[in-house]
């Protein structure tokens, strides 16, 4: 395991909230409505350039779709 001082830069400043993303506002504005009207699909296609977000959006939807709790945003 790699201890805090030798975190992946991209996984230190990953955005962890669709409040945290910057750009991508249809994106996030899609699944913020999704996950609350509870409308999400059972599969989702991520496609574009490398560094586009595709990652942190997944990584975000996952981490809101699976909270013990409920969905949360």
């Amino acid at each position: 395991m790699s201890s805090p001082q030798n975190e992946i830069l991209a996984n230190k400043y990953r955005p962890k909230t669709f409040e945290d993303l910057i750009g991508q506002d249809h994106v996030k504005k899609y699944f913020h409505n999704a996950i609350i009207n509870n409308k999400l699909h059972h599969a989702y296609l991520f496609t574009g350039s490398s560094g586009t977000g595709k990652t942190t959006v997944a990584r975000i939807i996952a981490a809101a779709v699976n909270n013990p709790e409920g969905p949360s945003l």
